[in-house]
């Protein structure tokens, strides 16, 4: 009787185990923090001045604005939905409003939000992107609060979160944390590979790293999730789908197959425009309210990093793909047909020869969204088009209509696979399912 009953006082030990260590996890028992007690003393008006422009620079980094201000709403008063499977996050306001704003928030608060995590009012959810943030100096958080507090303050109410956000499910996020925060710092000096094989460019490489990896969390959306719907550090900058278009894979091997060197790289982040195309949806966004207000040297020491290998050294950039020769079949056919569709619907603006219009049309030849393995992006653009876009420098695209209510599935399957063959390299894959599938995509 008695030797029964060990089984069970072992499980129910076990189970009591379980249930104390999720319930220190969820009130945060085994969270750790970046934040030092040196923050807990304000900064005065003198450091909050001299730290400004600093901070500035540091903001147009993280794309703060972007991320917190509606195409048509006040600037980072907040309200930009971020969909989720579990329902819809909308940005906050971090304008140093004291009743919608962080005005409340003193310099250990702000500290606490951008490298831990965690708000005044509990855990934030990692739409927030302190899992890379947090590989912030602790000086540029300063300079980061103290340009935060100097924007106007805006008096706009937060948008309320829906599904499952609406429930006090903060607590949560510390099992979340425990899976994908890895807490890293950041780096302060070259990899060895890079200080032997490109002595000229590690100080650059270091700061590129600091911002790539921290600030501008580049990796939030060019790299895929795991299945808890964190970043899959596995698969680094291979790309990964957000709201049915392709933030494409960035790894530098991929970079330099579509002819970016260290030049044009950075003048793509300055300006959103390089011969490889113009930047669209998220990241123009991104180039139009972040990487465009950046010092030179900055986007160089990111295209310095972005194109770095694994040897150490940076990728030399590739010519354009050649057109793709296609044997006498019903392919040949098919692209036959596809030539002439864009000969109808698309060369007025990009050209015959795809040499595309400066400040009306991107050219097609070398555009890498041609050049991609994946065709989602191009055909998305085709079906719904991208509107009037203004660049820095005083440039600009005209807006292109979608074809998705005049041109078939079968049409711009043929399209895109004429466009690809021609000035992608790439074989003709595309069907109209594909097609039909990105049509009825959100």
């Amino acid at each position: 009787m008695h030797g029964s009953r060990r089984p069970q006082r072992v499980l129910w030990l076990v189970l009591a185990l379980l249930l104390v260590s999720g319930l220190a996890v969820f009130l945060g028992a085994f969270r750790g923090s970046s934040v030092t007690d040196a923050v807990d003393r304000p900064l005065s008006a003198d450091d909050m001045r001299e730290l400004l422009p600093r901070g500035r620079q540091l903001a147009m980094a993280g794309d703060c604005f972007g991320c917190h201000s509606r195409p048509e709403g006040p600037r980072a008063a907040g309200g930009v939905p971020i969909d989720t499977p579990f329902g819809t996050l909308y940005s906050t306001n971090i304008t140093p409003d004291p009743e919608h704003g962080i005005g409340r928030y003193t310099r250990a608060d702000f500290h606490r939000a951008l490298l831990d995590g965690v708000g005044r009012g509990g855990n934030l959810y990692p739409a927030m992107p302190y899992v890379f943030t947090h590989r912030t100096t602790a000086a540029d958080a300063d300079a980061l609060y103290a340009y935060m507090m100097s924007i106007p303050p805006i008096a706009v109410a937060n948008v309320p979160h829906t599904g499952v956000y609406r429930l006090p499910v903060r607590g949560f996020m510390n099992f979340w944390n425990l899976l994908n925060f890895p807490r890293e710092d950041a780096v302060t000096a070259p990899p060895p590979a890079v200080a032997a094989a490109a002595p000229e460019h590690a100080q650059q490489w270091v700061r590129g790293a600091y911002l790539v990896e921290g600030l501008a969390h580049c990796a939030a959306c060019h790299t895929p999730m795991n299945l808890t719907m964190g970043t899959d550090v596995a698969r680094h900058f291979e790309g990964a789908v957000i709201d049915g278009l392709q933030a494409p894979d960035i790894r530098a091997a991929t970079l330099g197959a579509q002819g970016y060197d260290v030049e044009s790289l950075a003048r793509f982040l300055g300006t959103g425009i390089s011969p490889q195309g113009t930047s669209f949806a998220g990241m123009y966004t991104v180039t139009h309210a972040s990487t465009s207000h950046l010092q030179t040297q900055d986007l160089e020491a990111m295209a310095v990093y972005l194109l770095t290998g694994e040897d150490g050294r940076i990728v030399s950039a590739s010519p354009p793909p050649q057109p793709r020769a296609v044997a006498a079949s019903a392919d040949s056919a098919g692209l036959a047909a596809g030539r002439l569709n864009y000969l109808s619907a698309c060369a007025g603006c990009h050209g015959v020869a795809g040499e595309g219009i400066p400040n009306v049309a991107p050219a097609m030849r070398g555009n890498a969204t041609l050049i991609n393995d994946d065709p989602r992006n191009f055909i998305a653009v085709v079906l719904r088009g991208i509107p009037t876009q203004r660049f820095a420098g005083d440039q600009r695209m005209d807006a292109m209509p979608g074809f998705a209510d005049s041109l078939s599935a079968e049409d711009i399957a043929r399209l895109a696979n004429w466009a690809r063959a021609q000035w992608g390299g790439q074989a003709p894959a595309v069907t109209a399912d594909t097609v039909r599938k990105l049509r009825q995509a959100p």
